[in-house]
């Protein structure tokens, strides 16, 4: 993890200061016309070597809300990593991690590269389902439910 220096921007040292003092900074990316809003950790893989998460579609208040759940309950033991399904994460839904390649980071993960001055870290994306219990890759699953949601970790098979 990168150092804190005097000269650094305001907005770049509360990054790190919250990485310090809480494990975890949550970036929020609001939509644009290029594709829907986005949440991401910055600090799971240097707090506790869990990797970074990435959500898409939720408002910025709910997914503040799951992301730093989801480091208490890493900071508590619990882990995730790609390929599997947990319950309890978001209430009434189970939720599943996708690996994010390294070459995505880029496009999701600007500010975590910068923090870890590069790409050593992992990071995962986690998706949920829609009422009917579909993945957003489903058939069937209602076409703004997918597009809220696009997938850009590596798809399960099944």
């Amino acid at each position: 993890m990168r150092s804190k220096t005097a000269d650094m921007a305001p907005e770049d040292a509360k990054v790190l200061d919250d990485v310090d003092e809480y494990g975890v900074h949550i970036v929020h990316v609001p939509e644009d016309d290029v594709g829907p809003g986005f949440s991401f950790t910055v600090g799971l893989w240097a707090t506790w070597q869990q990797a970074e998460v990435v959500v898409f579609g939720l408002p910025q208040e709910v997914a503040q809300d799951l992301l730093n759940g989801l480091a208490d309950e890493v900071d508590d033991g619990r882990r995730f990593a790609a390929g599997e399904k947990h319950d309890g994460v978001l209430v009434g839904y189970p939720v599943r991690f996708l690996e994010l390649a390294k070459a995505r980071y880029g496009e999701f993960l600007g500010v975590a590269q910068w923090a870890y001055e590069g790409e050593d870290f992992p990071a995962l994306q986690l998706v949920w389902p829609d009422k009917q219990g579909r993945w957003p890759w489903d058939p069937g699953v209602r076409e703004g439910f997918a597009e809220a949601q696009p997938i850009v970790g590596v798809r399960p098979s099944s």
